[in-house]
């Protein structure tokens, strides 16, 4: 049996058009109540605040939090009419990512606004976040996303800081998850320091 996977480019989104799907979103979205605020992470983040390299793209930006929580629902109902007029995932914009508990402490005031459209502020978590929880995911782009902002001893430090945190019982992240990312903060150490 053989399986084809078909790239389809519309599925890689570059910083330009991230805005111009959420601009759609909040166009959209059915809501008489106040403000929304969503925070987003991930590279989708990291591309809105200038980390991560121009030629970057992403297929999905990940929100992570929704203010107020009840705004989620027609939030995420105006991605999916967005999806299926853009031609999208219908999960572009994706709630998945990691529980709200493993954000790192602060990260409110460390949060960065990219974007107002109207009743929607789209805010994306800080750098120094963005490169914790990159060692948190751990996963090949999340190493590359690494290597490409090329974090300094005091970032590096807070990663490990924020790592260690997870371990509290009460932030329920998986255990095997944080070891494996704490070598990962050893190893990029060595890489860019020789430490």
């Amino acid at each position: 049996m053989c399986i084809v996977f078909l790239y389809n480019p519309k599925m890689d989104m570059e910083t330009s058009e991230i805005l111009k799907y959420l601009k759609a979103v909040a166009d959209r979205v059915e809501w008489n109540g106040h403000d929304i605020e969503i925070l987003l992470i991930g590279g989708a983040a990291g591309m809105l605040i200038g980390q991560l390299p121009a030629h970057r793209v992403t297929q999905d930006c990940d929100m992570m939090h929704v203010q107020p929580p009840h705004a989620q629902q027609a939030v995420l109902a105006a991605a999916v009419e967005v999806a299926g007029e853009k031609g999208l995932p219908q999960t572009w914009l994706d709630t998945q990512a990691m529980p709200l508990n493993v954000l790192p402490d602060g990260w409110r005031s460390r949060r960065v606004l990219v974007a107002h459209f109207q009743k929607l502020s789209v805010y994306a978590v800080g750098r120094r976040d963005l490169l914790a929880m990159k060692f948190f995911a751990n996963r090949p782009q999340d190493r590359q996303d690494i290597i490409e902002m090329y974090p300094s001893h005091d970032e590096i430090d807070f990663a490990r800081k924020y790592l260690n945190m997870l371990r509290v019982p009460s932030r329920q992240a998986d255990l095997d998850q944080v070891v494996s990312a704490l070598k990962l903060v050893e190893a990029m150490e060595k890489l860019f320091y020789g430490s």
